[in-house]
């Protein structure tokens, strides 16, 4: 089975996980900071290429209400791009996700300020392992 990635988007950084070859455990892979979209375009190609993936989960950022905002607009848009590049895409809910990293990230005693992409990529994680556990 091929790997997944998952992906916590924003506009300049972005936090990738990674799941098993046998597509049940999520784990923080790293964080892709980038300048232009075909940038981290590249960089995803890259990483997908050497790990044996070909779907991707984004977050998408739904407000309470379930309502879109200029950030969903965004990444209908990047969806669209990297389905040109061949990628299977998923979209998943990703309300609260950084909040529960940092709650992670708490009770193991790791300040959330200083270590921003560390709440990156673990919320990368959670959207990723919600996906696999929703799939199952």
């Amino acid at each position: 089975m091929n790997r997944i990635i998952g992906i916590d988007f924003g506009l300049s950084k972005v936090g990738i996980a990674i799941s098993d070859p046998s597509g049940i455990i999520s784990m923080p892979l790293e964080v892709i900071r980038y300048k232009q979209q075909k940038d981290l375009v590249e960089s995803l190609k890259r990483i997908a290429s050497e790990k044996n993936v070909k779907t991707l989960v984004i977050g998408y950022p739904l407000s309470m209400n379930y309502k879109e905002n200029k950030m969903t607009e965004i990444i209908d848009k990047f969806k669209s791009v990297m389905e040109k590049n061949n990628f299977d895409i998923h979209l998943e809910d990703e309300r609260l996700s950084s909040q529960y990293a940092k709650k992670i990230m708490i009770q193991q005693n790791i300040k959330t300020g200083t270590n921003k992409e560390m709440v990156d990529v673990l919320s990368a994680s959670i959207i990723l392992q919600t996906y696999l556990d929703r799939k199952k």
